[in-house]
């Protein structure tokens, strides 16, 4: 199952060109490496409020590339942190490792 709306990003990719969408690719990962980290250290230490800051600028990151799923997480995690926060948290870091992973793959 893509992680990515491939056909999307074949259309923003077509109409900027691989070179103009390069840069775009790698903000993508290194944004969603860095809140991946921050996920880390927030479950580590119970430290909800961040994973919810997290999950908010995530949210708006993923949906620009057609990462639904992932986008779809966040926006849980932002709108009314639900009890099994933790464990949508894990699976919102896997998400975001399988998108980077098809974003890397892109060009």
């Amino acid at each position: 199952m893509p992680h990515l709306d491939q056909q999307y990003l074949k259309n923003i990719v077509s109409l900027l060109g691989a070179e103009n969408f390069a840069p775009l690719k790698d903000q993508f990962i290194m944004d969603c490496d860095k809140a991946a980290a921050v996920l880390k250290t927030s479950l580590a230490q119970d430290d909800d409020a961040q994973v919810r800051k997290q999950a908010h600028m995530l949210k708006g990151v993923l949906a620009q590339y057609g990462a639904r799923q992932g986008e779809a997480m966040a926006a849980r995690l932002v709108d009314d942190l639900p009890s099994d926060w933790k464990s949508l948290t894990q699976a919102l870091l896997e998400e975001i490792a399988m998108a980077c992973e098809e974003m890397a793959a892109i060009g």
